[in-house]
């Protein structure tokens, strides 16, 4: 079975001839190549290759474009990204342009113009076409836009965001819905090219905020992006990425109408089950181990984990194996002894 089949069959709620794999690899793919994260983020050519590379070397069922994905929409909309070319560490935003404002004015963040090539937006979508005229017809490939929450973080700073949705709510919603647009524009440029979305929502996770602010300032947003790109496209299904403990967040995710989401390690997996199948939901749920036990290469910890999960997703069509973001620094045959591990969990 080809991953494409497979990973779609488990989307169909159908069972595959085996369960997908779908580590998460960014700053990992620059590692596969001898270069640095920062030299690779900003090379279209390179960030293809790292993807490509990596799908070589993995046979992942899933490729995600991508080295510093949280960063691309709000370098765009003006935050400084420190990059190190000599240093494996993963770009950073070091800045924030309405962080200044003593009161939050929604009004003074200038979107840049549709046909504008703002921060490294072509970049990704140059990344993206040339993976997809390599392997599109053997695998999903996946895009990454940083959520529209997760970048009005980035602009403000977040204990300022979190003071305005006490003070100036109408404020953050203005900016939501401009973040929102900014980007809906940019998926929609990735999805003309054939690749799935996937919305990082690194700032939105537990216990950041809790859920009462997710369902206030993230659902609405994320609903929307989500419909329009169903409506618009016929690409693979979008999907809500974010790390911490979703648990508490489930009901959310289906109100988003999200087609994957991740389960991280800390997650109650029994509850997130119980409440997809309670709402007859067809949200495929990553399984993921602890990616820095793979670093250090424990594997009994890692052969319990998978063990549990194996056994708490047993019957369920829509899962698939994977793990949090693997660091530059885990070494490729660490990587493929927990590809083997999550093989070995699927018969």
């Amino acid at each position: 079975m080809r991953p494409i089949d497979r990973i779609a069959a488990a989307f169909r709620g159908e069972q595959p001839d085996r369960t997908p794999f779908v580590p998460s690899i960014y700053e990992h793919g620059a590692a596969l190549l001898g270069k640095t994260p920062s030299v690779v983020a900003r090379d279209a050519a390179l960030m293809a290759e790292a993807a490509l590379t990596a799908y070589h070397t993995y046979q992942h069922d899933l490729v995600t474009v991508g080295i510093d994905v949280y960063n691309v929409e709000a370098e765009a909309l003006g935050c400084a990204v420190h990059y190190d070319d000599s240093s494996s560490a993963v770009p950073g935003v070091v800045s924030h342009p309405l962080a200044e404002q003593e009161q939050l004015d929604a009004g003074a963040l200038e979107i840049p113009p549709i046909n504008s090539s703002a921060g490294r937006l072509d970049l990704i979508s140059d990344a993206c076409s040339r993976v997809m005229a390599e392997i599109g017809e053997q695998v999903w490939v996946y895009a990454c836009i940083g959520g529209p929450f997760s970048q009005a973080v980035e602009l403000r700073g977040f204990e300022n965001l979190l003071m305005d949705m006490l003070t100036s709510p109408q404020q953050v919603h203005a900016l939501l819905q401009k973040t929102t647009e900014f980007s809906l524009r940019h998926a929609a440029d990735l999805s003309r090219r054939g690749v799935g979305i996937n919305i990082y929502e690194s700032w939105a996770t537990l216990p950041l905020i809790d859920p009462g602010i997710f369902e206030q300032f993230v659902v609405p947003y994320e609903r929307t992006i989500i419909e329009r790109l169903r409506a618009d496209f016929a690409t693979p299904p979008p999907a809500i990425i974010m790390g911490g403990n979703v648990s508490d967040l489930i009901r959310f995710f289906i109100e988003t109408g999200a087609s994957l989401i991740a389960a991280d390690y800390n997650a109650d997996f029994a509850h997130i089950r119980t409440v997809l199948e309670q709402h007859n939901s067809d949200i495929v749920v990553r399984g993921c181990a602890d990616p820095k036990m793979i670093e250090r290469a424990e594997w009994d910890g890692v052969e319990r984990a998978l063990s549990v999960l194996a056994e708490k997703s047993r019957g369920m069509a829509r899962f698939v194996w994977g793990c949090g973001c693997v660091s530059y620094s885990t070494s490729p045959e660490d990587v493929l002894h927990f590809r083997q591990l999550c093989l070995e969990q699927s018969r």
